[in-house]
């Protein structure tokens, strides 16, 4: 049941909200961990396409066939097939990352796209940025610089593919707040689903190699991950507002360098701690002091001299 604006949440909600959030963001690092086996043993290409393949086979069985027309037509479907776009293109970089870059390292490195996202909203919408928001952008690009090592020797431009996909990611999520405003949220998960599988799918010829038993399952189990983890996340922020939702999200950060460290036998160096700990700051930055206006920020520091 929705609490009305205003109320707390009950516990048993609250708990409920955010045991669905951490269930999310772990999925999405377990899928990617999926994704990343299917192409250190074939390529990025079929793991982009599997996981099409997957989430849009979840998507046919949860949505109804009568459904399908108002999802797809009862939206501005130029800016809606625009919004699609760039979570394709921020996946296509993630994938072909997989091969080159430590899935822990990857993760953080995505970290920054709500960041980036705010700097974009002020820009582009007008949104208001405060000079705490700003400085946890810094934070957030100096822990990008930090793990990537742009001046060292050893500095590869495939390093800054997760960054690029960050970028990506940031741009769709302000096309998001447009498209929300004239469109559901599963018009816009059923399009997404519809523009990777598509373009997936005109790649392959160029891909494809026949996926071994294990591979198959490899690839179904990162759609199925995508897509439950979508569903958890939706369900989680029925129950609960995004800022107690957002510090969740590095459950995934926690669950990539697990399995990092145990499937693929990756070691984070200290660079790369740094650089995670700066854009984590960031991160709760944002979250803590980025939206106040002047007064609520005065009163906070108030009531903190009052404790």
């Amino acid at each position: 049941m929705n609490q009305a604006p205003g109320h707390p949440l009950r516990a048993e909600t609250g708990v409920a909200a955010l045991g669905l959030a951490v269930a999310a963001f772990s999925l999405f690092a377990v899928g990617d961990a999926a994704s990343k086996l299917v192409v250190a043993e074939s390529n990025a290409g079929m793991a982009l396409w599997g996981r099409s393949v997957a989430f849009a086979v979840v998507m046919l069985t949860l949505v109804r066939p009568r459904h399908w027309r108002s999802l797809l037509l009862d939206v501005p479907v130029r800016l809606v097939l625009l919004r699609s776009l760039f979570p394709f293109l921020g996946g296509v970089c993630i994938i072909i990352s997989m091969a080159y870059v430590p899935l822990a390292q990857l993760t953080t490195v995505l970290f920054v796209a709500p960041l980036i996202s705010m700097a974009l909203g002020r820009t582009v919408l007008g949104e208001t940025v405060n000079r705490w928001g700003w400085f946890a952008v810094a934070l957030g690009l100096l822990g990008v610089v930090t793990i990537t090592r742009p001046f060292d020797g050893r500095f590869s431009w495939v390093l800054l593919l997760p960054a690029l996909g960050g970028i990506f990611t940031a741009i769709a999520q302000v096309l998001t707040r447009v498209v929300a405003q004239q469109a559901p949220p599963r018009s816009m998960v059923v399009y997404t689903m519809l523009v990777a599988l598509l373009l997936s799918t005109l790649a392959l010829p160029f891909v494809w190699q026949a996926p071994t038993s294990r591979q198959w399952l490899f690839l179904a189990m990162s759609g199925l991950c995508q897509a439950v983890g979508q569903a958890c996340m939706i369900a989680a922020y029925l129950r609960a507002g995004a800022s107690r939702i957002a510090p969740y999200s590095y459950a995934q950060l926690l669950t990539a360098t697990l399995i990092g460290f145990a499937v693929f036998d990756e070691v984070p160096d200290l660079f790369s701690l740094f650089g995670a700990g700066l854009i984590v700051a960031g991160g709760l930055v944002s979250l803590k002091l980025a939206g106040r206006g002047p007064a609520a920020a005065v009163s906070s520091r108030r009531g903190g001299r009052r404790r």
